[in-house]
C-alpha cells in the first residue's frame, strides 16, 4: 500500500504546484486564467497580421500592427518598420497572390511561434517557415526571427512538411 500511495502523493504535489492547475479556494487562481487569454490576445495580434497583411496585402494592417522601432533578426530585411514595408510592399507588387496559411501556432510568455506555409502563387510549392514575434503587452510586434526552409519536389519520406 505505501508504495501505491508515495506516486500518487508526488503527483497531486505536481498537479497542485503547476500554476494552470492550482486551486485557490475552489476556484483556478486569477493570475493563470489571465496568462491564459493574454497569450491568446497575443496569439491574435499575429493571426490578424497574417490575415490583412501577408494575405490581402493591407499595409495598414502592418503600420497599426508593428512598433516604429521593430527588431528584425531576418538577414534579408533591415529594423524598423519602414524596411519591413518596403520589402515586403515590392514582394507583393512582384508576387500579387503571394499568401501565407499558418498551420500550428504557440505562445510562450511574449513571443508566438507560427508554423507557416509561404506561397507565392497557387501553383509554388512554398516556403516551410517558423516565425517567432515579440508582442508587447499593448498588442503590438516589437521584434522577429524566422527559420525557412523551400518545400522540396521530392522528400525521402512520405511525411508533409506540415
Amino acid at each position: 500500500m505505501k508504495k501505491a500511495f508515495i506516486p500518487l502523493l508526488i503527483a497531486g504535489g505536481l498537479l497542485a504546484s503547476y500554476p494552470a492547475l492550482a486551486v485557490e479556494g475552489g476556484a483556478v487562481q486569477k493570475h493563470a486564467v489571465k496568462g491564459y487569454h493574454h497569450g491568446q490576445q497575443k496569439l491574435k495580434v499575429v493571426e490578424d497580421l497574417y490575415a490583412g497583411f501577408f494575405n490581402r496585402h493591407d499595409i495598414g494592417v502592418a503600420q497599426k500592427l508593428i512598433v516604429e522601432n521593430y527588431k528584425q533578426h531576418n538577414p534579408f530585411v533591415g529594423d524598423g518598420i519602414k524596411p519591413f514595408l518596403d520589402f515586403f510592399s515590392q514582394n507583393f507588387k512582384d508576387n500579387p497572390q503571394y499568401s501565407a496559411k499558418i498551420y500550428r501556432s504557440a505562445v510562450s510568455g511574449d513571443l508566438v511561434y507560427v508554423h507557416v506555409l509561404y506561397k507565392n502563387n497557387p501553383q509554388d510549392r512554398g516556403t516551410a517557415s517558423v516565425d517567432i514575434y515579440r508582442v508587447n503587452d499593448q498588442g503590438q510586434i516589437t521584434e522577429h526571427w524566422d527559420v525557412n526552409q523551400e518545400v522540396p519536389e521530392k522528400s525521402a519520406n512520405d511525411n508533409t512538411m506540415f
